[in-house]
């Protein structure tokens, strides 16, 4: 293959998956928690450019190039990876007792089928078991494994994440409340590593390092931490990734008319 074509086609492929990516930013623009991703890219090895017909000699290792040079040619770009963008969303009160946002760094520790997972999604219910638990039905985790909770009993001091609870037939009546949990919030020394599983699970991995419990940390009871995509810079990248990939068409289209141009006419039998 001619190797501008190979270039031009490199370049359309990853900007296609750039597209992907925007567009599953703009489809969570509204999803509590969600942290949009960024697509990363990775040069490939540039050439070095000699004059054609310039001398070279061979030596005992090899070819010794004397050839001046002329610069350095691109071979294109591939894709290096998708990582999330942990920069905080809005927060947006909703008046909901199980609704709960972490102020700052930490993750919610969820028990899903798959193992322990993170996120920042705070958007809790309660279960027909009594547990408080994600939109999904996933268990929320305390320092003590589960969290059985009840309807106008439950109370997280915002402080600490410690978890209070009433006794039947004391609803909001927090005098006599007792500590039933406290919230497993947790943190990584590499939040860029961790992997993205669904739209606001995380996964641990060796380059994030293992879940650290936090100490300090601030829980808003009420609040949900919305996504952090912003409609309008998504957009303009969309348009930018288009014009790239139009860019690359473009390219394309004049190496094959070059080839053709040389098949039909240079190489014509006069």
């Amino acid at each position: 293959m001619h190797r501008g074509l190979y270039t031009g086609a490199c370049g359309m492929l990853v900007q296609a998956s750039h597209l992907d990516t925007i567009a599953n930013n703009l489809a969570n623009v509204d999803t509590t928690g969600y942290k949009r991703d960024e697509t990363l890219f990775k040069e490939f090895p540039k050439m070095p450019i000699h004059r054609l017909y310039d001398n070279y000699s061979w030596t005992p290792k090899g070819k010794l190039d004397e050839r001046p040079g002329v610069g350095w040619l691109g071979t294109g770009v591939g894709i290096d990876g998708v990582v999330p963008i942990f920069v905080p969303g809005p927060t947006k009160q909703t008046g909901n007792s199980f609704d709960l946002t972490i102020v700052g760094e930490g993750f919610f520790v969820i028990e899903a089928p798959w193992g322990e997972a993170y996120t920042k999604n705070g958007a809790f219910t309660v279960s027909n078991e009594g547990y408080l638990v994600t939109q999904d039905g996933y268990h929320v985790l305390g320092e003590k494994g589960p969290i059985p909770v009840k309807e106008g009993n439950f109370f997280v001091y915002e402080e600490s994440g410690r978890i209070f609870y009433n006794e039947a037939g004391k609803t909001n009546d927090w005098k006599t409340a007792k500590e039933a949990d406290r919230l497993k919030i947790v943190k990584f020394s590499d939040i860029s590593s961790l992997k993205k599983k669904g739209d606001c699970f995380f996964e641990a991995t060796p380059d994030s390092g293992n879940p650290e419990p936090m100490k300090k940390i601030k829980i808003l009871q009420g609040y949900l931490e919305g996504s952090n995509v912003s409609p309008v810079e998504e957009l303009v990248k969309m348009i930018e990734v288009q014009r790239i990939y139009e860019a690359c068409q473009k390219s394309i289209q004049a190496v094959d008319d070059t080839i053709k141009l040389s098949i039909e006419d240079v190489g014509r039998i006069a």
